[in-house]
């Protein structure tokens, strides 16, 4: 709208002007009477063309400082819509910058914590297996127990073979305490993961 109303005012003062050349550039016609008359009538008419075109002028110079003024105006308010703009711009590059953040800490916490699950479900699987090896070990136990005392009351084992017995006996038991130890290190491991 500025625009229009600058193309406007400078529409005026160009006509303003053309008018006044207009105006300067008429005949004097020469009047056959008394050349003196004439000289006199001609200057008062040129004295008041001349006060019309310097009324003209006056009105052409202000309207053209105030076309000016109003260019100078807009191009200060588009200077100020610019910055808002780049402001705008950095603001929204910044808030871009702390979402794509905040998601990268996000997926590395989810990363964290999978992987914390991850282990914590391993520290489970080898606590079950070890208690699974150490039930089997002591039902073995058991039965060579029982099938010693079974065969000892029968008397059919000699002296060595009772001890050979023994020793496989003593061997079990060595490997059950070794599976109580790696046991009792794998629930100690699985509560510290579950902390």
């Amino acid at each position: 709208m500025k625009t229009t109303v600058m193309k406007i005012k400078l529409l005026l003062i160009i006509f303003a002007l053309f008018g006044s050349q207009l105006g300067f550039a008429q005949e004097i016609k020469a009047v056959a009477v008394d050349s003196a008359e004439t000289v006199a009538m001609d200057l008062t008419k040129q004295k008041i063309a001349d006060k019309e075109a310097l009324k003209e002028k006056k009105i052409a110079d202000k309207a053209l400082k105030d076309a000016e003024r109003d260019r100078k105006r807009a191009d200060k308010e588009l200077q100020k819509a610019e910055k808002s703009r780049q402001k705008a711009e950095k603001e929204r590059a910044k808030a871009e910058k702390a979402r794509v953040r905040a998601q990268k800490e996000r997926e590395k916490a989810a990363r964290k914590i999978e992987k914390q699950e991850k282990k914590v479900e391993k520290a489970e699987k080898t606590v079950q297996k070890i208690n699974g090896k150490l039930d089997k070990a002591e039902r073995n136990l058991e039965k060579m127990q029982a099938k010693l005392d079974k065969s000892i009351s029968r008397g059919k084992l000699s002296e060595v073979q009772a001890q050979k017995e023994d020793l496989k006996i003593s061997k079990q038991l060595l490997k059950i305490k070794e599976l109580e130890a790696d046991l009792a290190k794998a629930q100690e491991k699985l509560e510290k993961l579950k902390r």
